[in-house]
């Protein structure tokens, strides 16, 4: 056995699907060159490298499973029979879950393959023949690029001596990228495109001879996650072998999408693994000082990550709040000298102390909810969440003693004040936006381009039209010469180039099996500079994979497009069933005699709070008992086939439209009360 490779996934199973793929055309090239073929890579297709399902004689394939509890074993099984499965019960992190598979490997090589990236055809025969020729290296990385093309700083590092450390976390690195002192954190004074000696390599990619690997120990298991590749690297040099980085053999490396990088979980990991290996190597030997003065600009530096992670969500709404109330007490004002000075209407006091910033925060909450705060900025969503804000206003409003309803035209002029200026705010920062990232003065749709075989063009086609704020102009063809018949397409894959940049696109779908791993990477690095974004269709799987998105769309296949709940849906629902478990506590406590009796039952609401039952559910896939049907309210919306509910489930489940669930499950209340008009929604849990 020369190579055994080790994924370890974690909730990524579209993205390592996509991987498996690449690297089983990868394998089948290295096969077919060991056996000494001809070199015909160029005319190849991705059809042609292909495993059999027993796998290869010279690669094993070995992925570890961090309790993911998506599918993903049955998706990988059914699709690639060769790999071994090693499945955890627990996520045991990233260096644990890759030693237990190396301790079972059996190839002269060892190579750690992030779920998220994608290798070309020739990626695994150029690293082996670099090892190969040269006893002395240990350990080899490549180039990776990112979703756009971008290469990614971290594919070569230097060593993290407390100075380039300190360059780094100051920023200096940034002012001065090219410097061989200041940026030599990711040795910025190399060129990217070359091959060098380089000392620490990236474990996203990280191929390791066999051979080293026992003399020197396995990954360190004291890191759960991001470290261990900085630690191997610098135990392999001191241990006399030399870190090669491959410039000239790129990968695509999607990056973090097993993490949330804007979590704190995320911040303290990162930063956490750079004091351990700081503490662990420079400790004792460097001066306390110098150690210390790392520690101090680590800490710093995750401190000001989280700021500005929280900011991205904390700005917008607290501007919204901070505005809002400015235009309420100014409509109050007009209200008072304009509107009704004959009645002599003065509001108390109370009014604009608690009653103006109740008003306010429920429509800066409704329209987090709607996703209103959410990029890219779509003007439906801020009018939805203000709109249902009101309705929420007015539902209460109308329960309130006589002495505490206050003018309800007042609530519809603030309305309207409100929504006008979060409609003008956002879209300046729309225009803002564009301007500070393209150049242009302007706002336009998403302008999408595919490359690939014409009936799967079409089928994707028919799923863009139905994407809010996307154009589909079409596709090109996978074939270069001009001989082969254009049929409805804008040409051939040698015009992508001139299309991109004559039409602005903004982004690329790719078929991977109309075009090898290689040509699509050559397009990406050759359009880097036009910035589109490439979404990936792989075999068999009904999705498109891109850089922080998977888009799945039924049109591609007639199966179903949810198999479970994804866990960002999940964390959706007990944040629904804990708000709306404490709703209708209130309405049991206020307005009992009025509920059906199925909802008069007081555990209901601590069963909601816990999660052992849903608010919301969809009957014809039950993930848990639930109070309400979410067939029967698509129904009231016009979707009567079941096709047209799982298209509005898709979307709203896995899509870009999740907030949508909090409108049909306030739209879902009606079916609580007595009488009711029409079927009943209710499912008793």
């Amino acid at each position: 056995m020369e190579v055994s490779v080790v994924l370890v996934n974690y909730r990524v199973h579209r993205y390592l699907h996509l991987a498996l793929q690449s690297l089983e055309q990868s394998i089948a090239y290295f096969d077919r060159k060991l056996a000494g073929q001809a070199e015909q890579f160029p005319g190849w297709v991705p059809g042609d490298l292909r495993l059999p399902p027993s796998g290869s004689v010279h690669v094993e394939v070995w992925v570890v499973d961090n309790n993911s509890e998506d599918g993903s074993e049955a998706l990988i099984k059914a699709n690639y029979p060769w790999v071994h499965w090693i499945q955890n019960a627990e996520n045991v992190g990233f260096a644990r879950a890759n030693n237990m598979a190396l301790r079972k490997a059996k190839g002269r090589h060892l190579l750690l393959q992030n779920p998220d990236t994608v290798l070309t055809e020739g990626t695994l025969w150029n690293c082996w023949q670099a090892m190969e020729s040269d006893s002395q290296v240990g350990a080899l990385g490549v180039r990776m690029l990112d979703g756009r093309g971008y290469f990614l700083r971290e594919s070569k590092r230097g060593m993290p001596t407390p100075a380039a450390a300190f360059y780094k976390l100051t920023g200096l690195a940034v002012l001065f990228p090219q410097h061989h002192r200041l940026a030599a954190y990711h040795l910025g004074h190399l060129n990217p495109k070359a091959d060098h000696d380089v000392a620490i390599l990236a474990g996203a990619f990280m191929w390791v001879r066999a051979q080293v690997a026992q003399e020197i120990g396995l990954l360190d298991e004291r890191y759960f996650m991001y470290g261990e590749d900085i630690d191997w690297s610098y135990r392999i040099l001191r241990a006399g072998y030399r870190n090669r980085y491959l410039g000239t053999n790129p990968i695509i490396h999607f990056k973090g999408e097993s993490t949330q990088k804007e979590s704190m979980r995320y911040v303290r990991m990162f930063y956490g693994a750079m004091m351990e290996f700081a503490s662990r190597y420079y400790g004792p030997s460097k001066s306390f000082w110098l150690h210390l003065m790392l520690r101090i600009g680590i800490t710093g530096r995750a401190m000001i990550s989280v700021l500005r992670r929280w900011s991205v969500w904390v700005f917008l709404p607290v501007v919204d709040w901070l505005a809002f109330v400015w235009t309420m007490n100014i409509v109050t004002h007009f209200w008072e000298n304009s509107i009704k000075v004959d009645e002599g209407l003065v509001y108390p006091d109370e009014f604009k102390q608690y009653v103006i910033p109740a008003y306010v925060s429920t429509w800066v909450l409704s329209s987090w909810l709607n996703g209103a705060y959410e990029t890219p900025y779509r003007y439906h969503r801020v009018i939805r969440g203000i709109v249902t804000g009101t309705l929420a206003i007015g539902f209460v409003y109308a329960f309130l003693p006589t002495e505490w309803r206050f003018s309800r035209g007042l609530i519809l002029v603030g309305t309207a004040a409100c929504l006008l200026f979060s409609l003008s705010f956002k879209w300046l920062i729309r225009i803002l936006w564009n301007t500070a990232e393209h150049g242009q003065f302007q706002v336009k749709a998403n302008l999408v381009l595919g490359i690939g075989r014409v009936k799967t063009m079409e089928s994707i086609s028919q799923w863009y039209v139905t994407e809010w704020g996307t154009r589909w102009l079409g596709y090109v063809q996978p074939g270069i010469t001009q001989s082969e018949p254009m049929n409805e397409s804008l040409g051939h894959a040698e015009d992508l180039k001139n299309l991109v940049q004559t039409f602005g696109v903004d982004e690329i779908v790719v078929d991977t099996e109309a075009m090898n791993m290689k040509k699509i990477l050559d397009f990406m690095e050759d359009l880097s500079e036009q910035t589109p974004s490439v979404k990936f269709l792989p075999r068999g799987l009904p999705a498109l994979i891109g850089g922080g998105e998977v888009i799945i769309g039924e049109s591609m296949t007639g199966h179903r497009l949810i198999d479970s709940w994804p866990i960002g849906f999940q964390k959706d629902q007990r944040i629904r069933n804990f708000v709306l478990g404490v709703f209708l506590f209130g309405l049991q406590c206020i307005v009992s005699y009025r509920l059906r009796p199925v909802y008069q039952d007081r555990a209901l609401p601590g069963r909601l709070c816990r999660d052992q039952i849903d608010w919301l559910g969809y009957s014809k896939h039950p993930a848990k008992p639930f109070l309400l049907d979410l067939e029967s309210v698509l129904l009231g919306r016009g979707l009567k086939t079941e096709k047209a509910q799982r298209i509005e489930l898709h979307r709203m489940v896995i899509g870009r439209d999740r907030r949508k669930a909090w409108a049909y499950a306030l739209a879902a209340i009606s079916g609580l009360w007595l009488p009711s008009s029409g079927a009943p929604i209710n499912k008793r849990p």
